[in-house]
């Protein structure tokens, strides 16, 4: 089973209607909830760890996540809180920018015992994706990395910051707990953007080589149009191009990325501490840039299921 804790969020996508005039369309959105969608639909054994309003955009997200053969936990469905709300706008390119609601909604009242609690009775649990607002909050991101600390077996831990700057209070404090998470982690997976954030000083060579220091088996850096690179403790250093086809919007692109590479993981069995062969990294890549080019050729944050994918593993 792959668990993906983080924000679940609804996306408000600025636009313009038929008559030109301004308007908004609204998605089921969030890192954790696309890339859970994203390994669903790739036929991957998930469960969302957060909390789901009552209000009528949790109904949504749940309806959605049902809809997905995401599973949730029971006791996380219903919550009085509000549902988090991001506000994009997108560019010329599709590329978006974000605006957050956040204060008193679902995803600042998650607490470490209840993580603890909904995590260690799951015998099947072997991969747990962590990262984006939810670490960037201090509210969240400080239950989330006691939670981590706290789990007496640790599965395999997938990180992706997903830097959000216009969520960080104090950017240093956010850096100490990123480095604290990136301690615990397996896997970290970030944008050529988010390294130059966490390590404005650093090359990308440099800043790369210290996420391993911190412990990481493995970095895999999404660069847009230029792919994805894996770059491995033991060595590695494997890119792949990115597939040229038309791009509606960038939106849930990374979060694709995440939920095939975690599927590939799975289905390959790839472990804590195991060995990846130069094979299975390019294997796992070029699968992932597959997922990810049929995200951005639609609107929205819309993953793609398995028979849509030109690439098999």
């Amino acid at each position: 089973m792959i668990a993906f804790m983080g924000e679940a969020l609804i996306d408000l996508i600025g636009s313009s209607n038929s008559e030109g005039q301004p308007c908004f369309y609204y998605y089921s959105g969030g890192c954790a909830l696309n890339a859970a969608t994203a390994a669903a639909r790739l036929d991957s054994d998930v469960l969302y760890i957060g909390k789901l309003s009552s209000d009528m955009f949790g109904k949504q997200m749940q309806e959605y996540f049902s809809a997905n053969n995401v599973k949730m936990v029971p006791k996380f469905q219903d919550v009085r809180e509000n549902s988090m709300i991001g506000f994009a706008k997108l560019d010329a390119k599709g590329a978006a920018t974000y605006s957050f609601y956040i204060d008193g909604t679902t995803v600042t009242v998650l607490t470490a015992d209840e993580i603890v609690e909904a995590i260690e009775p799951l015998a099947t649990l072997r991969y747990l994706h962590v990262g984006s607002v939810s670490i960037a909050l201090d509210s969240s991101g400080e239950q989330i990395l006691s939670a981590l600390k706290r789990l007496k077996a640790r599965p395999f831990v997938f990180f992706d910051p997903n830097v959000r700057p216009s969520v960080i209070g104090n950017f240093e404090t956010y850096r100490k707990r990123v480095v604290e998470v990136a301690r615990l982690a397996s896997l970290i997976k970030l944008s050529h953007e988010d390294l130059e954030l966490l390590f404005p000083d650093s090359s990308v060579k440099d800043g790369i080589s210290c996420l391993l220091e911190l412990g990481a088996s493995h970095v895999v850096l999404t660069k847009g149009k230029d792919g994805l690179q894996w770059i491995s403790k033991s060595g590695l250093d494997i890119r792949v191009p990115a597939i040229d086809n038309p791009i509606v919007d960038t939106v849930g692109a990374g979060d694709t990325v995440s939920g095939a590479l975690l599927t590939y993981l799975e289905e390959h069995d790839i472990g804590i501490g195991d060995t990846v062969t130069r094979e299975q990294a390019t294997e796992a890549l070029e699968f992932a840039a597959a997922a990810a080019a049929v995200t951005t050729s639609r609107k929205g944050a819309n993953p793609p299921r398995r028979s849509e994918i030109a690439y098999s593993i």
